[in-house]
């Protein structure tokens, strides 16, 4: 996971380890899903990850599967497996009953923005993320 914390310019909020992550995904209540990709020549070694969770619209009153991260080891990009992975999530969506199925990409990311709508992804130009972390979310949540 630090490769990817790295690749998007984002190690000084990285805090995965590998505790951290085994309750996430192993405890009581697990907070995403994860699905690890190995070779039949290497099945100890992850040469890709994907997280995934649900969220919820309430316009389609139908819940939503959420990519989180997907990581693909630079040995084994440009084989398909990418493709591959949207298309495996997007058949789960539709197994669910999802209404949707919907990531973020970072808009300096031209290749994966390219792959995705390459793949029938559609980029929303008129939505924002609005996110409020460490110290605003601690003020935030003691405002009177």
């Amino acid at each position: 996971m630090v490769e990817m914390a790295i690749f998007e310019k984002l190690t000084d909020i990285f805090k995965a380890t590998h505790d951290s992550l085994r309750s996430s995904f192993f405890g009581a209540e697990p907070a995403a899903r994860c699905l690890v990709i190995t070779t039949d020549t290497a099945p100890d070694t992850a040469i890709a990850y994907i997280m995934w969770f649900h969220n919820y619209s309430s316009f389609l009153d139908r819940r939503g599967l959420y990519l989180e991260d997907v990581y693909i080891s630079p040995a084994h990009r440009g084989q398909g497996l990418g493709g591959w992975v949207l298309k495996h999530l997007a058949a789960m969506a539709v197994e669910m009953g999802c209404g949707r199925f919907e990531w973020v990409v970072l808009d300096w990311n031209q290749n994966a923005i390219d792959f995705y709508k390459h793949h029938g992804g559609e980029i929303l130009d008129d939505w924002r993320v609005v996110r409020v972390t460490g110290d605003a979310l601690l003020r935030l949540a003691a405002q009177d």
